[in-house]
């Protein structure tokens, strides 16, 4: 559903007027802001400058022309942090809200489907910008308008592709190493159209990066992570920005999937501390933590090449991509061949389709970034040998980045997966991989439970039994 600002009710659409020559919306320097601060080696970071400008274009039409923009972030911190960074960014150009409106996608979607496209095109919005969603090559999001001139769609993005939707104008980062997140290539982008840019809304990037890539792996200050936002989360520090990320990551995955009141939450907000202490997204957490703390404990079942462990959960929460997170950081430890671990939910899609989430080994992350793994093509490689299958799964399968993607595909699909990596299908007895030891990830998070010692180095069926805490009086 597309959603206009609050003000778009009470009053009609201002008149377009042209760009004056005394307009004194900032121009940008020819250099990027990583160029501007490390050399000119980094002028094509966080994406090529051509493409960079080309956006920036695009963005100051919209404001310039008083065109109505219809913004489609993704549900996660770092979509919904792009997001409000670009509303945010078009308020302080002082372009109406009456003629900027939001369109979340319903669960399940992707940006992709009929419906989604058809909601978009409905909007009657002169422009639309589509970030952190993904991509894939076919007709366009949406049809140009009659007798419009240039691309209405821009997609703002950072996820492996090489094939677009035809008719789009593309800002992607994942070209550009290293990958920025579509939070920090959206701040960069739109960083030098207003002041309050970097003033009043940095700190939304950090809450993206944070988002997608931790705390660990952007080192603020060294080529090419802008040292500006490493001040930002100095100042305003990691434990607000880390629990700012679980909050608003909450909502969506829940079984109520409400992602536009965290959208509402996060747009009003002035600061992570804000977000850390709402009282919506922290219940939401618990219900998740909840949820997780249910399925955590699901043994992890082996592929016969010992590459790939697979763990299945049934449940409506979008908790498949935490459970194979903590799997990742437990058999990566312990396995000199895994590469991949997947955890499918066969319970959040009402129509039986499957989602699955797969993570790197986490002992394979510290590899240099061309020696890493690259799970899309491991999980083509399984796909290649099955008849047909790409045709009849489509576009749903493997997409996302090297080391963390996924897929929604029928059941009967992925059990025919299941089946070509050798993994055995849940409810039949299984050992652990040879030589692999399991032990539940994450244990301090399940504070109601332990595992045996006793257990250690017994088969998963032995393992996984549950000594349950005497209560302290």
């Amino acid at each position: 559903m597309v959603k206009r600002s609050a003000s778009s009710e009470a009053s009609s659409p201002p008149k377009r007027r042209r760009r004056s020559s005394t307009t004194s919306l900032k121009e940008v320097s020819t250099l990027s802001h990583a160029a501007r601060e490390y050399g000119p080696q980094w002028n094509d970071w966080p994406a090529p400058a051509p493409a960079m400008e080309d956006a920036r274009s695009f963005i100051r039409d919209i404001v310039d022309n008083k065109r109505s923009v219809l913004i489609v972030p993704d549900k996660d911190a770092d979509g919904l942090s792009a997001g409000t960074l670009l509303y945010r960014t078009l308020i302080h150009m002082k372009h109406p809200p009456s003629l900027i409106s939001v369109h979340h996608l319903t669960k399940g979607n992707n940006v992709h489907s009929d419906y989604e496209r058809d909601v978009m095109d409905s909007s009657r919005a002169e422009k639309v910008v589509v970030l952190d969603q993904g991509s894939r090559p076919g007709r366009s999001l949406v049809p140009p308008l009659p007798d419009q001139k240039g691309k209405r769609v821009l997609i703002i993005d950072h996820h492996l592709s090489d094939e677009w939707p035809q008719g789009s104008q593309v800002l992607t980062a994942c070209r550009s190493s290293p990958i920025a997140t579509a939070a920090l290539l959206t701040y960069l982008l739109l960083r030098d159209l207003h002041e309050k840019v970097h003033e009043k809304e940095a700190w939304r990037a950090v809450v993206g990066v944070i988002g997608d890539l931790g705390t660990t792996v952007p080192k603020w200050g060294t080529p090419p992570w802008p040292s500006e936002l490493g001040a930002v989360f100095k100042k305003l520090g990691s434990k607000a920005f880390s629990e700012a990320v679980s909050g608003v990551n909450a909502p969506r995955r829940t079984a109520e999937y409400n992602v536009p009141k965290a959208w509402d939450i996060m747009l009003d907000a002035r600061s992570p501390s804000e977000l850390a202490s709402n009282a919506f997204l922290k219940l939401c957490k618990l219900d998740v933590a909840d949820e997780t703390a249910k399925w955590a404990r699901t043994p992890p079942r082996f592929a016969k090449d010992g590459r790939v462990a697979v763990c299945t959960v049934h449940t409506g929460f979008q908790i498949h991509p935490v459970i194979a997170t903590r799997w990742s950081g437990t058999l990566g430890r312990k396995s000199s061949k895994l590469l991949m671990v997947m955890c499918a939910n066969t319970g959040f899609h009402a129509d039986g389709r499957v989602s699955f989430s797969c993570r790197i080994a986490s002992n394979l992350r510290a590899l240099p970034e061309g020696q890493q793994p690259n799970l899309i093509a491991l999980l083509n490689e399984y796909a290649d040998r099955i008849p047909g299958f790409k045709d009849r799964v489509g576009g749903d399968y493997a997409r996302g980045h090297k080391e963390a993607t996924g897929g929604i595909i029928p059941r009967a699909e992925y059990d025919l997966l299941l089946e070509e990596m050798g993994v055995p299908q849940p409810g039949s007895s299984t050992k652990s991989e040879p030589n692999v030891s399991v032990s539940s990830p994450s244990p301090k998070k399940l504070k109601s439970k332990v595992i045996d010692p006793k257990q250690a180095g017994g088969g998963l069926d032995k393992f996984f039994k549950v000594q349950t805490k005497p209560k302290v009086e």
